[in-house]
């Protein structure tokens, strides 16, 4: 046989090589129970209880969030409406609600009373009542700088329900220190708010005669505008006797315990920029004088505390923020609904809180003789019936 009838049968006998049948695509299937694996390396009769724990401590995280309140302080420099402000207390409000703040303490206000009008004497002359927040302050001795004030929210927003806080028991201690009683479920936190002018430290004894105020209570929280830097390499005289003052009444700053973002990393709260003569900036010199401090034993108090820059106010101070932990709004309902409302009910001997000094009272009430009936008028009488010529004939 030839090598081509070879080569022919070859071909003709020896079968082609058969493709490879397609496996059916692979498609993960998710089990019908929800896989716990968040606790790969545990024993299995420890995983069922470790679940429970986990999911309590997030049910707790979150409500423990939802009863969280803001607290910010800031310099701004001015609060006077006109030519001669940035904007008034419109604008700091609108600050207060751009940053979802509501309790912001306030320095260097310029706040001024009306001298020439006999009846607004010795009142500082501001808004009360803006877009549901309340402003207190005090009246600063100069329109330029010092004065101090505190901005809360009182009425609720749309989408928001009434603010978990209260401020009562307002108190002025000079033209640039204010303390008053921070709310929340019942309990009562001590704040003081005050401002140092940079040339002097004669309003230190208003600050101390502060917290002599709650001297032997709950230790407060300062929010202050020092105008000194504690944390300079080489503190001047000035930076030691505040110094000295903050350690005399155990305060600590608190935002050296958490972590600031990158852009704030340097945690300086006042900045003055330097220009070249073409108007471009030269350089930035930055320092750190305002403080939110308190007692390192109320650091638990705070959940975080952060520098904000608003950019609403015309001011070359940052915003000092913190986020605090309040009680659930129910037990501040249950703690406001518990006040006695005016006018009071009268104390009688039936009365479940009569006292033995009401007793006494009641009986010094029986010995006062009662005042006497108020004599109307001669023209609420027939008097005035008599012609005036008449009167005139009879008394001559």
């Amino acid at each position: 046989m030839s090598t081509a009838a070879i080569s022919t049968v070859t071909l003709v006998d020896e079968p082609f090589p058969s493709v490879p049948t397609p496996e059916p695509p692979y498609v993960v299937t998710l089990p019908a129970l929800p896989c716990n694996r968040e606790f790969p390396y545990a024993p299995p009769q420890q995983k069922t209880r470790l679940q429970e724990l986990l999911a309590e401590q997030r049910a707790q995280n979150k409500l423990a969030k939802a009863f969280d309140e803001s607290f910010a302080f800031q310099n701004v420099r001015s609060a006077r409406s006109g030519p001669d402000g940035d904007g008034g207390v419109y604008w700091i409000i609108d600050m207060a609600i751009e940053t979802k703040v509501n309790n912001l303490n306030v320095a260097s206000t310029g706040l001024t009373a009306l001298d020439f009008d006999p009846y607004v004497q010795r009142h500082c002359v501001h808004t009360r009542l803006y877009k549901g927040y309340r402003v207190a302050a005090t009246i600063a001795n100069s329109k330029h700088q010092g004065g101090v004030a505190v901005i809360w929210r009182v009425e609720a927003t749309k989408g928001q329900g009434k603010p978990n806080i209260d401020i009562e028991s307002f108190q002025r201690h000079g033209p640039n220190c204010l303390s008053y009683h921070y709310l929340h479920g019942g309990e009562r936190q001590p704040v003081i708010v005050a401002y140092l002018l940079p040339d002097t430290l004669e309003d230190l004894h208003h600050v101390q005669a502060a917290f002599d105020q709650f001297k032997n209570r709950c230790p407060p929280i300062l929010c202050a505008d020092l105008n000194v830097d504690l944390y300079s390499p080489s503190p001047d005289l000035r930076t030691r006797q505040v110094a000295d003052f903050l350690a005399a009444n155990d305060m600590e700053d608190m935002l050296q315990h958490f972590h600031s973002r990158r852009r704030f990393r340097h945690q300086k709260t006042c900045y003055q920029k330097r220009y070249n003569a073409d108007g471009t900036i030269k350089r930035i010199l930055r320092s750190r004088t305002d403080y939110v401090m308190t007692s390192p034993t109320l650091r638990h108090y705070f959940r975080n505390v952060q520098l904000m820059d608003p950019r609403i106010v015309n001011t070359d101070h940052y915003m000092i923020k913190a986020i605090i932990k309040m009680a659930p709004r129910k037990a501040q309902r249950k703690y406001l609904q518990g006040r006695q409302k005016f006018p009071l009910p009268p104390i009688t001997p039936n009365s479940p809180t009569f006292t033995p000094a009401d007793q006494l009272f009641m009986e010094l009430k029986s010995y006062v003789p009662r005042p006497k009936q108020k004599q109307p008028h001669l023209w609420q009488t027939g008097c005035h019936l008599i012609p005036n010529n008449s009167l005139g004939r009879e008394a001559n």
